[in-house]
């Protein structure tokens, strides 16, 4: 009987460390020493290594790839140069804020 009541004490004693080393971390925290419960982030290399894996990041990371070669490929429709091969000619545009320079 004894020993049941040395366990029911060192369960309530750990709970009640536990207990006011939360209570301890909190208070720290909330002097932004640390993060602890409440506003705990990852951090940016955190969240990348989180989501390496994860199949929507990934089609992400895909989709904006994608979108950044597209915008860096020029038109079809409106190329800066024109080349006549059979008059031997290259006309070249100019933008729009371009003026001759003398």
């Amino acid at each position: 009987m004894v020993t049941a009541f040395w366990v029911a004490g060192a369960v309530v004693a750990l709970g009640l460390a536990a207990f006011l080393a939360d209570r301890v971390l909190l208070m720290m925290e909330s002097r932004g020493w640390i993060y602890w419960r409440r506003t705990k982030r990852l951090s940016s290399i955190g969240a990348d290594l989180v989501q390496e894996g994860s199949p929507g990041a990934q089609a992400v990371k895909r989709a904006m790839e994608q979108e950044r070669v597209r915008k860096n490929v020029r038109t079809a429709g409106d190329p800066p140069l024109k080349v006549d091969l059979d008059a031997g000619t290259v006309r070249i545009r100019r933008a729009a804020g371009e003026g001759r320079e003398r």
